[in-house]
């Protein structure tokens, strides 16, 4: 069976783990429409089809790196292709509620789980700890995650800056305005993930719907 180079895997870990729309500013500019932190839950919740391209750098003690990826979002299905740092061979990972499976640029299979706790246990098997996947994947779109408490600090335009759950502090350092004038939608354009295990930083520099 394939396997794929190992600091190349722990950066595809991690990108699936973490993990995932134009240039503004970090906050609603003057004259856009403002929701409430419930409208704005409602009207992300709302849209099931996104893409999203970004950088990810990686610090634990098991593993660090950088590397470049592409998430595409549909329903309850994701798609997620990794490049590894300098230049290495790039991944893909194929993920729904009910199994994970890893190809090599080759299309070969690396890896095949099922179950529905199928990425954790990825995670856990490979790197020796794992994220709540299906919170972390909400925490990529600015909202805390539905499976366990969290502790969420908002700004005055009720954008989330800080949330503390199931282990991890996310820090929220920047916004961007995504969508048409009619219909904007905010969403994070640079967040830290922190936990005992280590430190990931994602850089989104493409949202699309």
């Amino acid at each position: 069976m394939f396997r794929p180079h190992r600091s190349a895997t722990r950066l595809l870990l991690v990108a699936l783990a973490c993990g995932f729309l134009a240039s503004c500013a970090t906050r609603q500019k003057a004259g856009e429409p403002v929701l409430s932190p419930a409208e704005r839950r409602a009207a992300i919740e709302a849209v099931d089809t996104w893409e999203a391209r970004g950088r990810i750098a990686l610090k634990t003690p098991g593993a660090s790196g950088q590397g470049s990826f592409t998430w595409i979002q549909t329903g309850d299905r994701t798609l997620l292709r990794v490049a590894g740092p300098f230049g290495a061979e790039a991944r893909e990972i194929r993920w729904n509620p009910e199994r994970l499976t890893v190809l090599s640029g080759q299309g070969e299979v690396a890896a095949d789980y099922t179950g529905p706790d199928a990425a954790e246990r990825f995670l856990q098997e490979q790197l020796g700890w794992s994220l709540p996947v299906a919170n972390s994947r909400r925490w990529l779109v600015g909202l805390a995650g539905l499976d366990s408490p969290a502790i969420e600090t908002l700004d005055s335009a009720g954008l989330l800056t800080r949330l503390a759950q199931d282990g991890w502090v996310v820090s929220f350092d920047e916004y961007r305005t995504v969508g048409r004038p009619e219909d904007l939608l905010v969403l994070p354009r640079k967040l830290v993930l922190q936990s005992a295990v280590g430190r990931i930083r994602l850089v989104i520099d493409q949202w699309q719907f």
